[in-house]
C-alpha cells in the first residue's frame, strides 16, 4: 500500500488531508449522475468488498458535515466500539482516508463533526477482505475520503430551553488546513442542558396494599466544554500525526425526597445533592511508512482524567427536625498509556498477511470517604473496597491472513494472544494473572454486485471495566453499589451469520449471533464480615461478579429504504433482539442476564423537499425491560419511548442551516419497579417500591445555527 494513501491519520480531529491516492486496482468508478438518491455506485470489483457513495448522493441533504453524510448513508450506524481498555475492540468502524482513529475519549460525531462537507469525496462502505484483520472485529467499516483543502472551518451555535426557562448555551468551532505537506486544525466546543426530573414513588407490602409514597423533585444541570488539535507531517520516509484534546463535565443535581404513610400524613424528608467533575487530557501520536513490501504503523496514545464527586444529604422526621446528615466524596485518579505496532503486506493478489502487538498499562486509584451524623458528631463509615488502587500491565499479540480463493469468496483467519496482572492495593491486596487465546475465522461469499453473506466463529474476551472493582453508597436507593477484585472477564464463543445487502437506494444488514459464555460477567452477593467472627455486624451487598456458564441468541438489525410515495423520504430501522439464559446461584432457577436490555428499537424518518431548501422529519427510541437481580430484590426498569422532531432550512445566506428541533415530544416516562425478599430472594415476597419520573416540562425546544467558512 502506498505511503500516499495514509498520509493521514484519523486521530486528525478538525483537519483537512490528501485525496487518497488510490492504485488502478482500488479506484471507485464514478459515473456521471444527478444528485439523487440512486447515484451509488460500487468498485469494479467482482467481490464488492467496497460500495461507495458519492458527493452527489447526498446533495438534497444539504450537508453542512461529514456527520450529516454519514447519517444518511444506507444501512451503516456509527459503532464507538465497546468501553475496552486498550486499543483493539475500543475504536469503532470509523475510517478517515483509510486510517483508524486513535483517540479512545472523543466521540465519532464529534470527529466527523468537524469535517466540513466540502472536504468530502466520497463515502465508502468496507466489508469482506477490505475489513479482514481490523483491530475492532466490526463486519461493516465506513472510510470517509477528504479532498485536499488550504483552509475551511465549520460553525454552529445555538441553545436549548427546558422548564427552567433559561437558555442552555451550546456551540462548536473548527478550523482546519493545509501548508503544502503539513496539515493541521484546531477546534473547540461547549454544551450544557439544565432539565428537571420530577417523579414521585408508591410503596406497597406483600399483599398489595398501597403503604406510603415519596415525592421526588430533581432539579439538574450538565455542562461540558472541549478543546481539541492536530497536526500531521512527513518525517523519515513516513507520516507522523498528532492530536491532543482537553475536556471536562460537570454535573449537578439537588433531589428531594418526601415520604408521606397511607393517610399522607408526612414521615420523612430526605435532602440530598450531588456534583461530580472530571477533567480529561489525551495526547495521540501515529505513525505511518512503507518498509519495502511491507506497511507499518505505530501508536502510542495517552489518557489521564481526574474525577471528583461530592455527596451530602440530611434526613428529617415528618415534622421537620432534623434527625441525621452524612456526606460522601469520591475522588478517582485513572490512566491508560497504550502502544502499539502493525506490520502488514501483500501475497501476490489474492492474500495479505499482518501482525503486530500492543502493551497497555492502565490505572485507577480511588480515594472516598463517607461521614454520617446522627446528632452525636461525625462518624465515619466504612464501606467495603472503597479504598483501592487499581494497576493493570496487558499485553496482546496477533497475527491474521486474508486469502480470496475466487473473485466473490474472502476467507480470513486470526489469532490473538491476550496476558495481563492485576495488582490491588489498599482495602484488598492481591495480584491476578490473566491469559487468554482469541481465534477468529470468517468466510464471505458476494452474492450479485452488492450482496455479501459471512459466517464467522471466534472467542470474545470481555474487558473489566476497573469502576467494578471499587465501592460507592447509593444513599437514596439504600444500596452499596459494590467493588468486588474477584471479578474476572466474560469470555464467550460466537457463531455469526451476517448479511449485507444493497437494493440500490435502499440497503438491509441482519447478522444472528449464538454465544457460549463462560464466566458470566453479572451481579454477586459478598459479605463483609467486618474482621469479628459474629455476623450481626456483617455487611452484605451486591456487587459485579462471575456467574458460570451461560448462553445468549442475539439479533441486529438494519434497514434503510425511501418511501416512494413520499418524495425526497428515507426511513432507518435499527435495533437488536437479546435472548439470554444463565443459572441463578442463589436460586438456581434459569433466568436472563443482569443489565442487559432484551429489545432495542429506533426509527428515524426524514423527508427532504429540495426545491424549497427544506427537511423535517422524527425520530423515535425505545429500548425494553431492564432487569437487575440483587441477592434480596429484583430491580426493572424502563423508559420512553422517546419521541423528536426536527425542521430544517438552508434557504439562508452562505448555505447556512438553522435547524428547530423539539426533544422528547410526548415526555416519555422514566419507570422503576423493585421488589424486596427476605432474607433474601429464596424468601417471601416483602415488599415493592414503584416508582415512575417524568420531566418537567417537555418537550425541550433546541434552536441551532450552523454552517461552513
Amino acid at each position: 500500500m502506498m505511503i500516499s494513501r495514509m498520509m493521514v491519520s484519523a486521530l486528525a480531529l478538525t483537519g483537512v488531508a490528501y485525496a487518497q491516492e488510490a492504485r488502478a486496482e482500488d479506484a471507485v468508478a464514478t459515473p456521471d449522475c444527478a444528485p439523487t438518491p440512486t447515484c451509488a455506485v460500487a468498485t469494479p470489483r467482482s467481490s464488492s468488498d467496497r460500495v461507495a457513495y458519492e458527493v452527489a448522493f447526498f446533495a438534497q441533504y444539504n450537508p453542512q458535515t461529514a456527520l450529516d453524510m454519514v447519517r444518511q448513508t444506507p444501512g451503516f450506524s456509527l459503532d464507538g466500539g465497546d468501553d475496552r481498555r486498550g486499543f483493539s475492540g475500543a475504536v469503532g468502524n470509523l475510517l478517515i482516508d483509510g486510517v483508524r482513529p486513535s483517540s479512545k475519549s472523543q466521540s465519532l460525531d464529534g470527529i466527523l463533526s468537524r469535517i466540513p462537507a466540502n472536504q468530502v469525496v466520497r463515502v465508502e462502505l468496507l466489508r469482506g477482505a477490505e475489513v479482514a484483520g481490523d483491530a475492532s472485529g466490526q463486519a461493516v467499516l465506513l472510510n470517509v475520503v477528504r479532498t485536499a483543502s488550504a483552509g475551511s472551518g465549520v460553525y454552529s451555535i445555538g441553545a436549548e430551553y427546558t422548564s427552567r426557562q433559561v437558555l442552555a448555551p451550546r456551540g462548536e468551532l473548527s478550523y482546519s488546513g493545509r501548508n503544502g505537506s503539513i496539515e493541521w486544525g484546531l477546534g473547540g466546543s461547549i454544551f450544557s442542558q439544565y432539565r428537571d426530573l420530577p417523579g414521585w414513588r408508591q410503596f406497597y407490602d406483600a399483599s398489595g396494599v398501597y403503604t406510603g409514597r415519596a415525592d421526588t423533585p430533581s432539579p439538574r444541570d450538565y455542562r461540558e466544554a472541549a478543546l481539541n488539535g492536530n497536526i500531521a507531517l512527513p518525517l523519515l520516509g513516513g507520516r507522523l500525526s498528532a492530536t491532543g484534546q482537553a475536556d471536562w463535565f460537570r454535573f449537578h443535581s439537588d433531589s428531594g425526597y418526601n415520604f408521606f404513610n397511607a393517610a399522607n400524613a408526612p414521615t420523612q424528608n430526605l435532602f440530598n445533592q450531588f456534583e461530580e467533575r472530571k477533567p480529561n487530557f489525551e495526547l495521540g501520536l501515529t505513525y505511518d511508512r512503507d518498509i519495502g513490501p511491507w506497511t507499518l504503523q505505530l501508536i502510542a496514545l495517552a489518557n489521564r482524567g481526574y474525577y471528583e464527586s461530592s455527596e451530602a444529604g440530611s434526613f428529617e422526621d415528618g415534622a421537620g427536625v432534623l434527625q441525621s446528615t452524612y456526606a460522601q466524596d469520591i475522588e478517582q485518579d485513572n490512566g491508560e498509556t497504550i502502544g502499539r505496532f502493525s506490520l502488514a503486506r501483500n501475497l501476490g493478489s489474492a492474500q495479505r498477511i499482518e501482525f503486530g502487538g500492543e502493551a497497555a498499562y492502565n490505572s485507577l486509584d480511588q480515594h472516598l470517604s463517607f461521614v454520617e451524623d446522627s446528632g452525636g458528631g461525625p462518624i465515619p463509615a466504612v464501606i467495603p473496597n472503597a479504598n483501592v488502587l487499581v494497576e493493570e500491565d496487558r499485553a496482546e499479540f496477533f497475527a491474521s491472513h486474508t486469502w480470496r480463493p475466487a473473485d466473490r469468496w474472502s476467507l480470513e483467519t486470526r489469532l490473538a494472544w491476550e496476558t495481563s496482572t492485576l495488582t490491588f492495593t489498599g482495602d484488598d491486596n492481591q495480584s491476578v494473572d490473566l491469559a487468554f487465546w482469541k481465534p477468529s475465522v470468517q468466510l464471505t461469499r458476494t452474492i450479485g454486485e452488492n450482496n455479501q453473506l459471512r459466517l464467522r466463529v471466534y472467542r470474545d474476551v470481555g474487558q473489566l471495566d476497573f469502576g467494578d472493582f471499587v465501592s460507592a453508597a447509593a444513599v437514596a436507593d439504600n444500596l452499596i453499589t459494590g467493588g468486588n477484585t474477584d471479578l474476572r472477564p466474560q469470555t464467550d464463543w460466537r457463531a455469526e451469520l451476517g448479511a449485507d445487502m444493497r437494493f440500490g437506494p435502499a440497503a438491509l444488514s441482519l447478522t444472528f449471533t449464538h454465544h457460549e459464555y463462560k464466566d458470566v460477567a453479572d451481579l454477586v452477593t459478598l459479605t463483609d464480615d467486618r474482621g469479628t467472627p459474629s455476623p450481626a455486624d456483617d455487611i452484605i451487598f451486591d456487587a459485579p461478579g462471575n456467574l458460570g456458564e451461560g448462553s445468549a441468541n442475539s439479533l441486529n438489525l438494519n434497514f434503510s429504504t425511501p418511501i416512494g410515495f413520499i418524495p425526497g423520504s428515507r426511513l432507518s430501522i435499527t435495533g437488536y433482539l437479546w435472548d439470554t439464559e444463565v443459572v441463578d446461584p442463589l436460586t438456581g432457577q434459569t433466568r436472563a442476564f443482569s443489565n442487559r436490555p432484551e429489545t432495542q428499537i429506533e426509527i428515524n424518518f426524514r423527508q427532504d423537499l429540495t426545491e424549497h431548501r427544506l427537511a423535517w422529519g422524527f425520530s423515535v427510541y425505545k429500548e425494553g425491560e431492564v432487569q437487575a437481580y440483587r441477592f434480596n430484590e429484583v430491580d426493572t426498569s424502563e423508559e420512553g419511548p422517546w419521541v423528536d422532531g426536527f425542521v430544517e432550512t438552508t434557504a439562508l445566506p452562505h448555505g447556512a442551516k438553522l435547524r428547530f428541533a423539539a426533544a422528547n415530544m410526548f415526555n416519555g416516562d422514566v419507570h422503576r419497579d423493585r421488589r424486596f425478599y427476605g432474607p433474601d430472594r429464596n424468601g417471601a415476597f416483602l415488599r415493592r417500591d414503584l416508582r415512575e419520573r417524568t420531566f418537567r416540562a417537555a418537550p425541550w425546544f433546541i434552536l441551532e445555527l450552523s454552517g461552513t467558512f
